[in-house]
């Protein structure tokens, strides 16, 4: 007899495809032209959005009336939708029970969609943008260095506003300057994957102002035992080939009373960017000091010029180990530790004077790669006992990171301080290496109701935690460049180090669910903190304007209140309203130096500032989850406003440095909708749908108001784009003896970014840092395609992603004004490849 699992169609909701990216640049358009005609499009779109998501929460509650009564669960057969358990409220619940907009991703479904990375999971996910930062040195030309947004709600300054979590433990970081770079885990051997959307503060802390993500590993089990594994190799267009693979296994060592769960995998994915030189005339020293480059056609490529083919690859280890004690029938102890090591050889970022992008040909100039390894531990144990009158928890954790990358400064020093428009290659060149560390201590104490009376349900708990994060850095301006020693003032090296933070927390909280009134029931939640964040950093050398010693303390209490009403009347049928409160801390800045004084006085400031405060939002939310037509169609949607206050946000000057300050309000306001229907036994289809309308509501100046220019103005927009949608299709073929062929489709559309940022606002002090040949964002429409079979625990198929082999701009910079030197990004180019799997 087959298993259970091979026959029913795995569903996958979503596309392979790449969501646009937030493109920064200082633009070419009559700013205030543009944002009259932007808002004027933005208001029509709105209210039409607005209506449309009004109408698919509340036409469930009409099409109610004429779907006939629900069956009883003995009467549903092969044409129902699954039910998919979550822990979202931070005790198991049914995702369509469940009063918060979250999506959930099963392990079959991480699968049927080739999800393989954090990149993946988030084009897939409405309202959810990723975005890889590394094309500017704005964010120091690393690969891994990202930003994560839910509803619009991202800051590059400051602690994550997007609560990242392996099982109950938070990993996020703050963005400390250039080199602090963010880990996510690998996609393998995991029960399954939440995106919460709006904020968590309440239940998850801090660090989920927006939203959180969370990776929930399988437990070991005392009674039964259980594998899975995964292979698979690929090749990417004008690409180098791409595999991995990875198996896990658990099974009881003492039948009842011991288990363990053990996976190891491999990943590398092979690169498609070449690193190349160019020609180069002739080079000379002016009077003044000034480097000047002498070109005829400086980004003409010479003969035989690669010096590394398909350079961007990196590869993924993994490695996980948990065992199971039970101590007896209430009570099980499971120590565990994960291991993760990431290495990028170079930014898939590319030059588009050196690349043509339309026929697969990316090259960058770089003098040297631009490398990232980022091994960590995660450490954990976590007690777990039935007192009868509650359920009770303790999740005891280490993580312990130590990432470091190597950035090619070459072109950067010589546009910042020279004015060339490109690197000098061949030995001249200069090399900056960074560090960022985490030594993060976290236990929690958890109680929470045992689920026997239906009627009320709550959750309360003791968090501490002690976060540490620093971030070194260091380079020499003259390493193997003797012209840069006439530019600098003496002691070129720049040294930092530490710059780190220490956040020490201490929480109480808890959430009641109580029933008011027949099939009504009222939430209540509060979450109160005592947060202490000490910074400290010591800078040196020229940049520095000398040896900089900083230090200062924050002390905060933050409360995050939730309030909610639900109302389900029926098993099929729930209706909520939400009021819930996000917060994350403040910070410490780093000193930027002598250097920077004229791009300091431009914005009324003599120095940066020492500090910069906590921000927080309210979150206003109505929703709908309806199961129709006898389960065979399930509808998730909600609406939603954000106010934002007090942003943190990245200031970056024209002298190449940065610091953090609060720059005023913003809102964002829009809708997601999930509809599943399984149309037939073979046939399953799948919309996810998300609108997206972030905007900044006041013009904030860095000093004294009126002096200068202002660093935002009012109606720029948040990085986010603003509607995104998922389209799949399952089919399940005929069986052919003992196979079952199916095929899954993703059509994936991201809209392109609608007005202008910031840093693209001539507006702005600090606008047109970096020129965009292209409008502020491109729509992107990717296809990707999968077909195999499945046949008793085994799955085969061949997969295309990026079908239509789609490359648009998604993101482009360049170092400062005037610099005639680009960088882009795209998608990965068509990739064509084999997947197996094999599960019991």
């Amino acid at each position: 007899m087959k298993p259970q699992y091979a026959r029913p169609i795995r569903h996958a909701y979503g596309s392979e495809g790449q969501r646009g990216r937030h493109n920064r640049g200082d633009g070419t358009m009559q700013a205030g032209a543009q944002r009259a005609a932007n808002r004027s499009i933005q208001t029509g779109l709105r209210r039409a959005g607005v209506l449309a998501a009004v109408a698919m929460v509340f036409a469930s509650a009409a099409a109610r009336a004429a779907d006939p009564a629900p069956k009883d669960a003995s009467d549903q057969n092969s044409t129902t939708l699954p039910d998919i358990t979550v822990t979202a409220q931070r005790h198991e619940t049914l995702l369509k029970d469940t009063p918060v907009s979250v999506d959930a991703f099963t392990a079959d479904r991480l699968d049927a969609q080739g999800i393989r990375g954090i990149d993946d999971l988030a084009r897939v996910s409405p309202g959810v943008l990723f975005v890889r930062q590394g094309t500017s040195s704005s964010a120091n030309y690393n690969d891994e260095n990202s930003d994560i947004a839910i509803r619009g709600i991202d800051s590059n300054a400051g602690a994550s506003t997007t609560g990242l979590y392996i099982d109950d433990t938070p990993i996020q970081t703050r963005h400390m300057q250039f080199g602090t770079v963010t880990a996510f885990p690998a996609l393998f051997d995991l029960e399954r994957v939440e995106v919460l959307r709006g904020p968590q503060g309440t239940l998850f802390g801090s660090g989920a102002e927006g939203g959180a993500m969370r990776f929930i590993q399988p437990e070991p089990s005392v009674k039964a035992s259980s594998a899975y594994a995964r292979t698979e190799v690929a090749t990417t267009r004008s690409g180098a080939p791409s595999y991995e693979a990875g198996a896990a296994f658990g099974a009881p060592i003492t039948e009842g009373k011991i288990g363990y769960r053990i996976s190891a995998s491999y990943r590398f994915d092979g690169g498609y960017v070449n690193r190349d030189l160019y020609n180069v005339v002739g080079a000379s020293n002016n009077a003044g000091g000034v480097l000047t480059a002498l070109y005829t056609d400086p980004l003409t490529l010479q003969d035989g010029a690669t010096v590394d083919k398909n350079s961007n690859w990196s590869k993924t280890e993994t490695f996980r180990a948990a065992l199971k004690f039970q101590l007896s029938s209430a009570t099980a102890v499971t120590p565990s530790v994960y291991y993760q090591r990431l290495h990028i050889n170079d930014t898939s970022v590319y030059w588009p004077a050196l690349s043509d992008a339309s026929s697969g040909i990316y090259r960058s100039g770089n003098a040297q790669p631009n490398t990232s390894t980022d091994p960590f531990w995660l450490w954990g144990v976590k007690v777990e006992s039935d007192l009868g009158w509650a359920l009770a928890s303790s999740n005891t954790s280490y993580f312990d990171r130590n990432q470091s990358a190597t950035t090619d400064y070459t072109q950067w020093l010589n546009t910042v301080f020279n004015g060339v428009v490109a690197s000098v290659p061949g030995p001249a060149t200069t090399t900056a290496r960074f560090q960022d560390i985490q030594h993060n201590f976290t236990e929690e104490l958890k109680l929470q109701s045992p689920g026997t009376d239906p009627r009320v349900n709550w959750v309360a708990g003791l968090f501490f935690s002690h976060q540490y994060e620093n971030t070194p850095e260091t380079f020499d301006l003259t390493t193997g460049n003797a012209a840069f020693a006439a530019l600098l003032p003496a002691g070129n090296d720049y040294l930092q180090s530490p710059y780190a933070t220490t956040d020490r927390q201490i929480a109480l909280f808890g959430q009641v669910d109580l029933e008011v009134l027949p099939k009504i029931k009222a939430t209540v939640g509060l979450r109160v903190a005592n947060i202490q964040t000490v910074g400290n950093g010591y800078f040196s050398g020229a940049l520095a304007g000398g040896a900089v010693v900083t230090s200062g303390t924050l002390t905060e209490t933050p409360v995050t209140p939730k309030f909610g009403l639900s109302w389900q009347p029926d098993a099929n049928d729930l209706f909520y309203a939400t009021i819930s409160k996000g917060y994350r801390v403040g910070g410490i800045n780093s000193q930027v130096g002598a250097l920077c004084g004229s791009s300091l006085t431009g914005l009324g400031l003599s120095s940066a500032p020492a500090s910069f405060k906590s921000d927080s939002l309210w979150s206003y939310e109505l929703g709908a989850k309806n199961t129709l037509l006898d389960h065979r169609l399930q509808i998730d949607s909600s609406l939603y406003y954000i106010d934002w206050k007090d942003i943190q946000h990245n200031i970056y000057l024209s002298c190449g440095l940065q610091f953090a300050a609060n720059l005023g309000k913003a809102t964002s306001k829009g809708f997601d909708v999930a509809m599943h229907l399984r149309a037939t036994s073979s046939l399953t289809l799948g919309l996810d749908l998300g609108y997206t309308d972030a905007y900044y509501n006041d013009t904030v100046y860095a000093g004294t108001a009126g002096v200068g220019a202002p660093i935002v103005t009012a109606g720029d927009v948040l990085s986010t784009t603003p509607w995104n949608a998922n389209l799949a299709l399952d089919y399940l073929f005929p069986s052919q003896g003992q196979y079952d062929p199916y095929l899954h489709i993703d059509y994936q559309f991201t809209s392109g970014q609608r007005g202008l940022a910031p840093i693209q606002d001539a507006n702005n002090a600090l606008g047109t840092v970096a020129d965009l040949s292209t409008p502020p964002g491109v729509a992107t429409r990717v296809l990707a395609l999968r077909a195999g079979a499945r046949w008793d625990q085994f799955d085969a198929s061949l997969f295309v992603n990026n079908a239509l082999d789609q490359a648009p701009v998604l993101f482009q910079s360049r170092d400062i004004v005037g610099s005639q030197l680009y960088f882009q990004r795209s998608l990965r180019p068509r990739t064509i490849g084999l997947t197996g799997t094999y599960r019991f």
